[in-house]
């Protein structure tokens, strides 16, 4: 029964009494409570018009490639022509037939995520994450014959082209190599590798997994709700990055949106019924995809538990719960036990490994505390520690108030992920669909009858459930106070001068523990840590209390700091598990904005061009500092190499480059530039500030000048 339906039958209907048209008029929605269908029809137009508007957006990211891909451009058209039609609709049309509407949008939301998926698949062609170049590099080994449980999966993150510092990175200086996940991502992409040959098969599942959970939400959620499948899937933009990025974790929310379903009433009557047995079945699968559902499906067992025990006896409540639990194990055993039968011993440990593994912290949880806040770090494990107990205790307040925290079943598993080292946002954000589906198909009544367990009177049970967490809010102090052990600071960079990158940091660490520590080094300038930096100079083991001074190089490109960009030096250790940062340093405090930015138009051969070069804060505001020493170098890009340009910076040597001016107070300094002898190709002109190291480069300027 629907919410409004559930309205208007509390009592009888109304007629309600003839206004004059100038009353009515005044009246709005907020002068008084609408009724029950008047305020499901208001909301209904309300969600499929902000789902019409949610996919603007997509249209426009899907209109990127119209040059290179014109099919693109032509779906962006259709997406913003059929948003605005519907958008209309949903205004005008009368509540009767607005399912009609979101039929529509589902069918232009479906079109708009193939359009963006060719759209970002050509921008970026390689692989986003290495659990996609795992997965599909896995797939062939079994295609193949081979375990893919037992391999050395690194030569993926080549062949897939995976940006190296995306990696996953060990404590002790490692990398993680082997698969790390159950089986049936495996299988999923098998059969797509043998459909595409291998080309994009992990981002062709994802995006084709993407679509059909919003497909399945759209026909599970009730008539009003429907256009809230496409808003959760489609049109929040942070699901389709996870999808085109490989990220498996997005595999999980289409089973677990049939397992959401009218979950409450799994086993009534005592007996699973086919939509039972859907849902154990389902949530078989996502516990065979992604570690993700193992922290889920302890809740919905213990939920489906509690429901029954308050409307069946004790043993068909019983009887229901180890029906429920056989065939999700069943469903789990079938899709893992080939690859258990063949080698018990690394299976477990490969989807075992996300657990055990002891990963470099990341994410946007907790753990930020110590990565850019510089608060503890000594004693990582404490941090892991306080994700279980704060899980076991969420579990244990789960299940003595499941009438008030009943309808949370689904979001309460990933509190705990939030605490813990490896806390990143994709466990929460793939499961908006499974919230959306819970909350708009069960009933709040359905845990009103359920009695507690443990806690009877309202003095004692705010005691108890604050007991439950003292043990995690012990270990998340203890993982804040221990201060990390090592003190860093950056002495000095080499940059590779126009490239603007930072490859070479000379680091001052000093050892505050106990205990002596081989330090491993990374330098983070994107909110997550690159390759290890190879350590040139510097002893591989510290002693208590000393200090030295380490060389680092960055082994690639990708792990280079730019110099525009703030960064820190991240030290770990595997044996403790701690983690130190180092303040940020700042290669470039301000930057040099080259004026005028264009030239549009032939210079004669005796005229000049007057160069400002202004001093501009990363916000962009000037910055008023005379004396800065600022460089102007010129050159020619030709054709096949670069060739010595020929003009006169400030009456100097024709040729000369680069030649340095001072700004005065007001910040500005001023180049005249003119070209007695000029070259039939642009002179490309580009200022710099001339510091210790360069930094501050400005856009480069082209100027032709009439031969």
């Amino acid at each position: 029964m629907s919410l409004g339906t559930r309205l208007a039958a509390t009592g009888p209907a109304r007629k309600p009494k003839p206004q004059p048209d100038r009353v009515q008029e005044d009246r709005g929605p907020t002068s008084g409570m609408l009724p029950g269908p008047a305020w499901e029809q208001v909301a209904h137009t309300a969600v499929t018009a902000i789902t019409v508007l949610s996919l603007f957006g997509v249209s426009f990211a899907t209109w990127a490639t119209v040059v290179q891909v014109p099919i693109t451009g032509a779906i962006s058209m259709v997406g913003f022509a059929g948003g605005l039609v519907l958008l209309i609709a949903a205004f005008v049309i009368t509540p009767s037939r607005l399912a009609r509407v979101d039929l529509a949008v589902l069918v232009l939301g479906l079109t708009l995520l193939l359009g963006w998926a060719i759209s970002t698949i050509y921008i970026q062609p390689g692989y986003g994450t290495d659990e996609a170049a795992f997965e599909q590099f896995a797939a062939s080994l079994l295609l193949h014959g081979h375990n893919p449980y037992a391999a050395n999966l690194t030569p993926a993150l080549n062949e897939f082209r995976v940006p190296v510092q995306y990696a996953t990175y060990l404590l002790g200086g490692g990398i993680v190599h082997t698969l790390g996940y159950p089986a049936l991502p495996v299988l999923v992409v098998a059969v797509f590798v043998e459909l595409t040959g291998g080309v994009q098969s992990v981002i062709i599942a994802d995006v084709l997994a993407l679509g059909a959970t919003c497909l399945v939400t759209y026909m599970l959620l009730p008539r009003p709700w429907k256009s809230v499948a496409v808003l959760v899937t489609i049109g929040l933009p942070i699901l389709f990055g996870y999808s085109v990025s490989g990220v498996n974790a997005i595999l999980v929310g289409l089973p677990l949106v049939v397992v959401a379903w009218r979950w409450t009433d799994t086993g009534r009557g005592g007996h699973l019924g086919r939509a039972g047995i859907a849902r154990a079945a389902c949530l078989g699968l996502a516990v065979s995809t992604q570690q993700l559902a193992w922290f889920v499906a302890p809740f919905v067992l213990i939920g489906v538990w509690r429901l029954r025990r308050a409307d069946l006896t004790h043993q068909q409540a019983l009887r229901v719960l180890a029906a429920f639990t056989g065939w999700m194990l069943a469903v789990f055993m079938a899709i893992n036990l080939p690859f258990i039968a063949w080698d018990p011993g690394v299976w477990l440990s490969g989807v075992m490994s996300t657990l055990t593994q002891h990963a470099i912290p990341y994410g946007q949880g907790l753990v930020d505390l110590s990565l850019f806040f510089r608060v503890g770090g000594g004693a990582l494990v404490f941090y892991t520690l306080a994700g279980v107990l704060v899980y076991l205790a969420i579990l244990a307040c789960y299940t003595a108030r499941t009438d008030r925290l009943g309808r949370a079943c689904f979001v309460l598993p990933v509190v705990a992920l939030f605490i813990t080292t490896r806390s990143l946002a994709e466990y929460f954000m793939v499961l908006v669909a499974v919230w959306a589906v819970s909350l708009l198909t069960t009933q709040p009544g359905s845990f009103a009858s359920l009695p507690r367990l443990w806690v009877r009177r309202h003095s004692s049970e705010r005691l108890k459930l604050v007991a439950l967490f003292t043990p995690a809010l012990a270990a998340l102090v203890v993982a804040l106070a221990v201060p990390a052990p090592l003190s860093l600071s950056v002495l000095s960079v080499t940059t590779n001068g126009e490239l603007e990158g930072v490859w070479q940091l000379r680091v001052a660490v000093a050892n505050k523990a106990k205990y002596s520590i081989s330090p491993q080094f990374q330098a983070n300038y994107l909110g997550q840590p690159s390759t290890f930096f190879h350590q040139v100079s510097g002893p591989l083991a510290l002693a208590p209390g000393h200090r030295a001074v380490y060389t680092l190089t960055a082994p690639n490109r990708g792990s280079m700091p730019g110099i525009v960009a703030p960064f820190v030096v991240v030290a770990t250790t595997a044996n403790p598990q701690t983690v130190s940062v180092s303040r940020r340093f700042i290669p470039q405090p301000y930057s040099a904005d080259l004026e005028p930015g264009y030239v549009n138009e032939i210079v004669s051969r005796h005229g000049s061009v007057a160069f400002h070069v202004y001093l501009r804060s990363p916000f962009g505001g000037l910055v008023h500092k005379g004396g800065v020493r600022v460089a102007l170098g010129q050159v020619i890009y030709g054709q096949e190499s670069l060739i010595d340009a020929e003009a006169s910076i400030n009456a100097r040597p024709e040729g000369q480059s680069p030649v340095y001016a001072y700004t005065g107070s007001n910040g500005i300094a001023t180049f005249l530039v003119t070209d007695p002898q000029p070259q039939d190709e642009p002179l490309y002109f580009q200022a710099w500030i001339d510091s210790s190291y360069p930094f501050g480069y400005s856009d480069i300027v082209p100027v032709l000048w009439q031969g």
